[in-house]
C-alpha cells in the first residue's frame, strides 16, 4: 500500500484548530487500536522490554526546547527543515516544563485553572492570553534495517494539543491529553538524520472536558 503525506486544509472558521474547532480533535491520526510490537524472539517477549525490540526506537532523552507565554509570542516557523534552534535550551522529555523552570504547576479541584486570567472566557473558546506553548525538536536516526517498513510515530500522553512535523512537513495534530497519539510517518522519512519538531499547547477547546481533580504526568515518546 502506498503511503500518502497530508494535505492540510485550515479550518474554514478562521480559528486554529485547538481554538473554536470542538469539532477537530486530530488530523491524520490513526485510530485508536490495541498496542502491538513485535520482538525478535520469544525470550524478549517474556521479558517485556519494549527497548529490546529491534523495531523499537526511543526518543526519550534530551530535546531543544522554547517556551512561551501564549500562542502569539510562539516561534511561528520553528518547524521548518532548515531553522536552527540556536541558544535555546535543552528539556528531559518526558518531563513536565513547569518543573523545568518555565510556567508555573497548577493543581485544580472543580475550578477551570484558567480562570484566573480569563474569567469571561466561554466553551468553546480556549485561553489566548495566558495559554504556554512549547516548541519541541530533536534529529533521530532510523535504524538500517527498518529499510522500506512502515514506521509509526507514538506520543503516549501529551497535554494538552500538539502538531507535529517531520523535515517539516506537517504530519498532523491531535487533542486529547491522555491518551496516545500515533501518526504513520513513513512517506514524510529520508535516509540518514530526521528532524522531528513538537509544538504544544497547554490548554485548547478541549481542555474544558479535562477537569476536576487532575494529576498531570507525561509519558514516553517512540517510533
Amino acid at each position: 500500500m502506498k503511503r500518502t503525506k497530508l494535505h492540510y486544509t485550515p479550518p474554514g472558521n478562521g480559528y486554529p484548530e485547538w481554538n473554536n474547532n470542538p469539532e477537530i480533535f486530530q488530523i491524520n491520526r490513526l485510530d485508536a487500536h490495541a498496542f502491538t510490537l513485535s520482538y525478535d524472539s520469544l525470550e524478549q517477549v517474556l521479558d517485556g522490554d519494549l527497548t529490546a525490540s529491534s523495531s523499537y526506537l526511543s526518543l526519550n532523552g534530551t530535546w531543544k526546547f522554547a517556551w512561551a507565554k501564549n500562542p502569539e509570542q510562539r516561534i511561528k516557523e520553528f518547524y521548518q527543515d532548515d531553522y536552527a534552534a540556536l541558544g535555546w535550551a535543552d528539556m528531559p522529555v518526558p518531563s513536565h516544563w513547569q518543573l523545568q523552570g518555565y510556567d508555573y504547576p497548577q493543581y485544580t479541584n472543580v475550578n477551570y485553572p484558567w480562570k484566573k486570567d480569563e474569567p469571561d472566557l466561554k466553551p468553546p473558546f480556549a485561553p489566548t492570553g495566558y495559554n504556554p506553548v512549547g516548541s519541541y525538536v530533536r534529529n533521530f536516526t532510523v535504524p538500517e534495517n527498518w529499510n522500506g517498513q512502515p514506521v509509526f510515530l507514538s506520543f503516549q500522553g501529551v497535554e494538552s494539543a500538539f502538531y507535529v512535523w517531520i523535515n517539516g512537513e506537517l504530519v498532523g495534530y491531535s487533542e486529547d491529553t491522555y491518551t496516545p497519539a500515533d501518526f504513520d510517518i513513513t512517506p514524510y522519512l529520508r535516509e540518514g538524520e530526521n528532524r522531528l519538531a513538537v509544538e504544544v499547547y497547554r490548554w485548547c477547546d478541549a481542555s474544558w472536558l479535562e477537569d476536576q481533580d487532575f494529576i498531570c504526568i507525561p509519558r514516553r515518546k517512540h517510533v
